[in-house]
């Protein structure tokens, strides 16, 4: 039996999300690893609102480990959350000050939104 190379798929995902290679998995549990220390610093960070924290853990629980982001407008969170657009908007800008949340704005699209530990930028 002969060397059967791994299957190399390269693909920008439309979602302004990280490229990807089918690499049986390790980037996606990576970044699971990576989720999970995320959603345990938030839980610490100082002066961060519970729905703050609520509205980033959705957010997170959202994205996955081929994408790596997630991709909602301001107004679907909202309404899946039971909560107002603006509160939604300002727990979002809350995360983004914190610098935890990396959000990708396009104009009448939805937002794109990427986990960011602080120890990820030096």
């Amino acid at each position: 039996m002969g060397f059967v190379p791994l299957r190399q798929e390269k693909r920008w995902d439309k979602s302004h999300c990280m490229l990807q290679r089918n690499d049986n998995g390790e980037s996606a549990a990576a970044f699971y690893e990576k989720r999970r220390k995320w959603l345990d610093f938030i839980c610490e960070v100082d002066g961060l609102t519970d729905r703050a924290f609520r509205v980033g853990y959705w957010l997170a629980k959202r994205m996955n480990g081929d994408d790596q982001c997630c991709w909602y407008t301001q107004r679907e969170v909202a309404k899946r959350m039971g909560l107002s657009e603006d509160k939604v908007i300002r727990a979002v800008m809350e995360l983004e000050d914190k610098g935890v949340l990396i959000v990708v704005r396009s104009h009448r699209k939805p937002n794109y939104y990427h986990i960011r530990l602080p120890f990820d930028f030096g």
